[in-house]
């Protein structure tokens, strides 16, 4: 598996809250979906093209340099949105995701990524690009519900979306089998995987108010 994926990158304290809630997870419940992925707010998910292999880090290489520049214009140019102020709520199960739910108004910076993203929408995505941090999945017939039950979630607080980033995300390959040999079923796509950020573009403060 492979995709690329647009979120709002929170402030360091934020994120350090958010990892901590995906390490509980982990530790009590031993999943592995939370520590797959940094700390992110997702925006959108999008499908690499079907080429072969040389062809596509070419071709992702030219539309990452053509991205960047034109996502740095849009986001700090004189008209440029300002980063969405976001509140913490509570946890919340969403088609079988946890999630640390945000409020605030990400729709424009969702709008911009899906007017310039260069990749189509992958369908289904790996989770559902929802306002909020992600946490984990329902592995293993988890009950979500009861986990979110018991974890403990950090007091509301409101901050700054620090940026916007890109992340391509691709599947390790595995050791090459011995011949004639029957390849095992494939792992999950967070059991097995490797992420880059290849794209961040800091956005424009909010403006102070009164």
């Amino acid at each position: 598996m492979e995709f690329w994926l647009f979120a709002l990158s929170p402030p360091s304290n934020v994120a350090r809250l958010v990892r901590e809630l995906q390490e509980s997870l982990y530790r009590r419940w031993g999943l592995i979906s939370p520590l797959a992925l940094p700390p992110l707010l997702p925006l959108r998910f999008a499908a690499p093209s079907v080429r072969s292999a040389s062809s596509a880090a070419l071709a992702a290489d030219s539309a990452i340099r053509r991205l960047a520049a034109d996502l740095h214009a849009r986001l700090r140019g004189e008209r440029a949105p300002r980063a969405p102020r976001l509140r913490t709520a509570g946890l919340a199960v969403r088609q079988d995701a946890l999630y640390w739910e945000l409020t605030g108004d990400a729709a424009p910076l969702r709008e911009l990524v899906a007017a310039v993203s260069p990749w189509p929408s992958m369908e289904p995505p790996p989770f559902p690009a929802v306002d909020g941090f992600f946490l984990a999945l329902a592995e293993s017939a988890t009950d979500l519900a009861r986990a979110a039950a018991e974890l403990a979630a950090p007091p509301p607080s409101e901050f700054p979306a620090g940026a916007l980033v890109l992340l391509t995300v691709r599947s390790i390959a595995p050791e090459p089998l011995p011949p004639r040999t029957v390849p095992p079923p494939a792992p999950p796509w967070y059991r097995a995987l490797e992420w880059a950020e290849v794209v961040r573009v800091a956005l424009k403060k909010p403006q102070q108010s009164g």
